[in-house]
């Protein structure tokens, strides 16, 4: 009964957040294991921070390769033991005794499991949704947040309380264990004999089979371009307050634990801001015009962390960064779906994808290098902040693509 009562696609909504919590943990825990790689390897701030770059560089090829299969393969079979890749890479990293193991386990095997842990949720979603799309994923996306609320202090009191290395280990069983929701996964509605949520409806109609584009189209298209180049910058802006915010707390003089707090708003914020924009603010707001917002007040509320440093600035900083975040990151991929079609989706957010990774290698890299020459976090804060200004008037360029249609003689 309760089954026939509730749509299977919300289950795989279900399923999604908590593979995507996955994805959370690996990007938020870097950030409190990165104090402690640095003193364990001898290493610099800029040189600790290219673990987590060549993790993104092979999450990048990742994304491309995940993109491509799910298109054609088991969405169960690729989400689980892509997964297990990350959790295998996280528990060979509590044994690494040099610099190039650790960028072997902790790079190049997290770094390839973590691709196949977002892309494939976000895709198959898609396909499971045309009406409420844009808040199915939002609620799948929120993993991310709720991940980065429990992992910061989680890590936080492992590593305290038994040390790096065997705080490694309980996350990669923690890991394996969320991970076995990738069984509940469905690659299609038909496999279960139903159709998409709102495949009848009018909104529907006119865009099947119209829209559907193949990647090189897709590719060929300007504003493909613009909404990478904001996916870019807008990762650029995120990634450098995360694996930085931790390390700024602590220096402005707050305790560990206390400081871990600051990213967990985040998480608050990014929770309440996922639902908002992608479930009532959608009701009302163009998807263009929802990034314009987004971006513009991310970027207003680093002024609050640059003009003020003390616990209530960094927590009401984390939850408005977090708030306005959230709210662009689940319309990129409900953008490319109303723009290109689903047909090649994976493949094209596999592509769109790695513009994470990209603004990954550049984010950490740029901030490190820029607290190592200046020993502060002022200009790296400031960078961040003029990015997401940028791509705050760079989305109003966004135009929907009109496909072209071949003529030929009669």
């Amino acid at each position: 009964m309760l089954r026939n009562k509730i749509f299977y696609g919300w289950i795989i909504v279900l399923a999604g957040h908590l593979l995507i919590t996955l994805d959370g943990m690996v990007l938020y825990s870097f950030g409190i294991f990165l104090p402690y790689l640095n003193e364990a390897f001898g290493l610099s701030n800029t040189a600790g921070s290219s673990f987590f770059s060549l993790r993104c560089v092979c999450m990048a090829f990742s994304f491309v390769f995940a993109g491509r299969l799910i298109d054609t393969h088991d969405a169960r079979a690729l989400t689980f033991f892509g997964g297990l890749i990350a959790a295998f890479g996280f528990l060979l990293s509590a044994y690494a005794e040099t610099t190039w193991e650790l960028y072997l386990t902790y790079s190049v095997m997290v770094g390839i499991g973590d691709g196949f842990l977002y892309i494939l949720p976000v895709t198959i979603i898609s396909r499971w949704f045309v009406k409420k799309r844009a808040l199915a994923i939002g609620i799948a996306t929120a993993g991310v947040p709720v991940s980065g609320l429990v992992v910061n202090p989680l890590t936080t009191w492992l590593i305290e309380s038994f040390g790096y290395e065997r705080a490694l280990v309980y996350l990669s069983v923690i890991f394996t264990a969320i991970l076995c929701a990738a069984f509940l996964v469905k690659s299609h509605p038909e496999d279960m004999n139903l159709k998409a949520y709102g495949e009848n409806s009018e909104d529907a109609k006119k865009q099947k089979g119209a829209s559907d584009w193949s990647p090189k189209e897709a590719f060929s298209h300007s504003s493909f371009w613009l909404m990478y180049a904001a996916f870019f910058f807008g990762f650029n802006t995120f990634l450098i307050i995360v694996v930085n915010l931790f390390n700024f707390s602590v220096g402005a003089g707050i305790s560990p634990l206390v400081a871990a707090g600051a990213p967990a708003f985040i998480g608050v914020g990014s929770i309440i801001g996922r639902i908002f924009f992608s479930g009532v603010v959608t009701n009302f707001l163009s998807d263009v015009r929802i990034l314009f917002v987004c971006y513009f007040f991310q970027a207003t509320s680093i002024i609050i962390i640059l003009s003020v440093a003390e616990v209530w600035s960094l927590y009401l900083f984390g939850f408005l960064f977090g708030l306005f975040y959230s709210g662009w990151v689940p319309m990129f991929p409900t953008i490319l779906g109303k723009f290109y079609g689903l047909k090649s989706l994976g493949s094209i957010f596999g592509i769109f994808g790695t513009g994470f990774s990209l603004a990954a290698i550049s984010g950490p890299l740029v901030s490190g290098l820029l607290f190592d020459m200046t020993q502060s976090y002022q200009n790296s804060l400031i960078v961040a902040m003029a990015a997401s200004f940028i791509t705050a008037f760079l989305v109003l360029l966004i135009r929907t693509p009109v496909k072209k249609i071949n003529k030929t003689a009669t």
